[in-house]
């Protein structure tokens, strides 16, 4: 081994990609997305039968919260999508000597790379709230909050599948302890009924 680190010259030349006030903002699918949940969870909240005997704070302050820092990140990324809305132009690098073959398609050409959106990220995100949702009775929450959180996790492009394990397991027993320690509430125990 030689130890030279092959570089490749580039050239660059911007590419017209987006047209428009709505194409270019395409990101504030994500802010109204997070503003309907928001205010489906104040909804939610507001209309929660609370009990006579509940204590203070009661079951309604942590959704409140929740709701609150939903509806601020919702409005946050709104804003910051309309103050810096996507290029109208991409810049394209494409190899200078003949040969490079790295930004080349099998024509010849430049190919053309801009962001994309991540849809396996975003499926396999949907796929594990769903099985959350489908194992919360069943397993309880320590169990199916950890898969929760690591599939999530995985979803997102980890790829250490033990840590986050254990990761998961802590964090769903955190939560666990939160909720029973600090607001007074069960959570679902599913199979470890009467472990805990």
């Amino acid at each position: 081994m030689s130890g030279v680190i092959r570089t490749v010259s580039v050239t660059r030349r911007a590419v017209v990609v987006a047209d428009g006030f709505w194409r270019r903002r395409t990101g504030l699918i994500v802010p109204g997305l997070m503003l309907v949940i928001g205010l489906a969870l104040v909804v939610g909240t507001v209309t929660m039968r609370v009990p006579d005997t509940a204590t203070s704070p009661g079951p309604q302050v942590f959704p409140a919260i929740v709701a609150a820092l939903v509806l601020i990140v919702a409005v946050l990324l709104a804003i910051d999508v309309l103050r810096k809305p996507e290029a109208a132009t991409v810049e394209i690098a494409q190899p200078a000597a003949p040969g490079d073959v790295d930004d080349l398609d099998l024509d010849g050409e430049p190919v053309e790379r801009r962001p994309t959106s991540n849809h396996r990220a975003l499926l396999g995100a949907l796929g594990t709230v769903v099985v959350f949702i489908a194992a919360l009775t069943p397993l309880g929450w320590l169990l199916a909050g950890a898969v929760l959180f690591w599939g999530i996790a995985r979803s997102l492009g980890s790829r250490r599948p033990v840590f986050d394990i254990f990761l998961a397991l802590a964090i769903s027993s955190i939560v666990q302890l939160a909720f029973s320690a600090g607001l007074g509430l069960n959570l679902p125990p599913g199979i470890l009924e009467g472990i805990f």
